[in-house]
């Protein structure tokens, strides 16, 4: 009897075990039918978010419903592109065909191009950039292509922005004290064979004449960022900790944004200004998420969360700073959570996280498997609820 109950224990254990294994995995993306996700994005209304993965997995994620369609194989995984204040996104297929496509499944516009590695489209869907992988920006598509950048490429690291009156490229940045050259006069359709990487790093570019605005200095390494919904800053980050924003009508206005634990370092003084830091809690202090960056999004129209690059061996620091347009001192304290992981366990994955500022809704990938993790903002409570984790 003794021996019989020992069996039984050791059995239910194993079972319990099973299932709690079982659960994990699940939770964490193992059992997903799609891969790790390279580009994402979203509706402005925050209905709706769309992805591609490794393997050109191109799903559909109805957020009110909770539903996951899968509505392609063969795409190109940096290329999704949601057209704001609409129902339809752009991505291309492994042809090098792009196609502009609605939520219900219907393609509403192709056109072939060279493969692409970022791309961006205006809301009435006249005006289309794209990068190669090369670094190479155009203007156009087929026979009407118009180059905007031809000198050295860019970057290994290609953020391509759109807004209705700039153009941001963001790229390898190599770090200088400026905080801007405007008015560059260097060429950047450098018809040379010897080229001189003129517009490498941050620029801000003129949408209408496509001529660089200024150059933008201070970051180093794998850089990211992104222009304000109003038009008026740029933020970028990148892998050296140097997190900051520029005001677009006074470039030479450079703000650094604060560290949770230093404050904001005086570049005449050498040293740091603590005096608007909010006092951390315990949990915040011992899993904040650090300073080198893979990612901003917007959460309102003015509020932007910062997204740290997360390690393996720390899947718990995962507390991410609010900050203000204009204001470089941090407003307040989330938690992303770990479970599941989301994907910014890569400098690369700076296109796997997209968000809706209309909606307050914060949409990343996972570190494992092709899902996604949904995030609802309270910018009264300055809260953030995770409200769907999909696989």
């Amino acid at each position: 009897m003794y021996n019989l109950n020992k069996k039984i224990k050791i059995y239910l254990i194993s079972f319990i075990g099973l299932i709690a294994i079982t659960l994990y995995a699940y939770m964490n993306g193992y059992f997903t039918t799609t891969k790790e996700i390279t580009s994402l994005g979203i509706s402005t209304d925050g209905n709706y978010a769309a992805s591609i993965d490794w393997d050109g997995n191109l799903v559909l994620w109805d957020i009110p419903n909770k539903e996951k369609t899968v509505l392609a194989r063969n795409a190109n995984g940096w290329s999704m592109y949601f057209i704001p204040n609409s129902h339809e996104f752009m991505w291309q297929d492994n042809e090098n065909v792009v196609h502009i496509q609605n939520v219900k499944g219907k393609i509403i516009q192709s056109f072939p191009n060279f493969e692409t590695f970022g791309h961006a489209i205006s809301e009435d869907k006249t005006f289309y950039i794209s990068a190669n992988h090369s670094g190479k920006i155009y203007k156009g598509y087929g026979d009407n292509l118009i180059p905007i950048y031809t000198d050295t490429p860019i970057g290994d690291y290609e953020n391509l922005r759109l807004t209705d009156n700039y153009i941001l490229s963001v790229g390898h940045s190599t770090g200088r004290k400026a905080p801007a050259e405007i008015n560059p006069n260097a060429n950047p359709i450098n018809p040379s064979v010897y080229k001189n990487s003129s517009y490498d790093g941050v620029t801000l570019w003129d949408k209408k004449t496509l001529k660089p605005i200024a150059r933008l200095f201070g970051n180093d390494g794998y850089t990211t960022g992104l222009i304000s919904p109003d038009e008026k800053w740029i933020i970028t980050g990148d892998n050296n900790a140097r997190n900051q924003m520029w005001e677009i009508d006074n470039l030479m206005n450079r703000l650094l944004l604060s560290n949770p634990y230093k404050g904001i370092y005086n570049l005449s003084t050498e040293k740091y200004d603590k005096s608007r830091l909010i006092p951390l809690t315990k949990n915040q202090f011992e899993n904040m998420m650090r300073q080198f960056t893979v990612a901003y999004a917007f959460l309102t129209e003015t509020d932007f969360i910062r997204i740290g690059y997360i390690y393996k061996n720390s899947p718990n620091k995962t507390i991410a700073s609010i900050y203000t347009i204009g204001d470089p001192w941090i407003k307040g304290y989330v938690d992303l959570g770990s479970s599941p992981m989301i994907s910014a366990n890569n400098y690369f994955n700076s296109k796997t996280f997209a968000s809706s500022p209309q909606a307050h809704i914060l949409v990343t990938g996972q570190a494992h498997g092709g899902g996604i993790n949904v995030y609802k903002y309270n910018p009264e409570k300055m809260e953030l609820k995770k409200i769907w984790v999909a696989h």
